[in-house]
């Protein structure tokens, strides 16, 4: 769900356009980017399937980053670090504001994971409905969300430049067609580390070029 991950975050600009998009989708990425830290640590782990499979993603044992319970304590903890960042902005409002943006993650991943979400520990019951299974329509869904993201990041906010009026557009349509064409294709080879490195990398890239690309942007209140 990396993309439909994206558009929530894009979708908490609307909401407070004064802070930078990155903000909101390091937010929405964070359990992925704890997760592949941890993979990297070996304290999780990543299973991807063979060539000759017909399993076209990746599963994962991540107790720490993605349990129901883990999700709560790290939206709860970013939440707090962000009322404390932003709070010129009302404390209460950008902890629920970034809480959501943690939390949404375990919410979008339970619809596509297969049943591999654990509640608390390793050992507790997991759950997830799975859609992955149904490939096409988990990536309708997640196109739906980035659009419906989209249209109301670009009401929140202004172009100063034809960089700004274009530019995110076109990252998070690139973006999509590359998502979109690895899960269609499945995951490629390599290691659990390797997998980990390109994956926290890409995010890590992706959320830069966003903050870049919005600073070439104003909100539409101020303007």
């Amino acid at each position: 769900m990396f993309i439909g991950h994206l558009g929530v975050g894009l979708a908490l600009k609307r909401a407070e356009p004064r802070i930078n998009v990155g903000w909101y989708l390091i937010a929405a990425e964070f359990l992925d980017i704890l997760l592949f830290i941890l993979i990297m640590s070996g304290l999780e782990q990543v299973h991807v399937s063979s060539p000759e499979s017909s399993q076209k993603y990746m599963t994962f044992v991540f107790p720490y980053s993605h349990s129901l319970i883990g999700s709560i304590f790290w939206s709860t903890l970013f939440g707090f670090l962000a009322a404390m960042i932003f709070h010129k902005w009302g404390k209460a409002k950008i902890a629920l504001l970034f809480v959501a943006g943690v939390f949404s993650h375990f919410v979008l991943d339970f619809l596509v994971h297969p049943p591999e979400l654990p509640l608390w520990g390793n050992s507790s019951p997991k759950i997830g409905l799975g859609l992955w299974n149904e490939i096409y329509f988990a990536l309708l869904l997640e196109l739906l969300i980035l659009i419906f993201a989209l249209v109301m990041y670009y009401r929140a906010t202004m172009a100063r430049n034809r960089l700004g009026k274009y530019g995110l557009g076109v990252l998070m349509g690139l973006i999509t067609v590359l998502a979109f064409a690895g899960q269609l294709s499945g995951p490629p080879p390599g290691n659990a580390f390797q997998v980990a490195l390109s994956s926290e990398f890409t995010i890590v890239v992706l959320i830069a070029l966003a903050y870049w690309l919005d600073g070439k942007r104003s909100s539409a209140a101020s303007a």
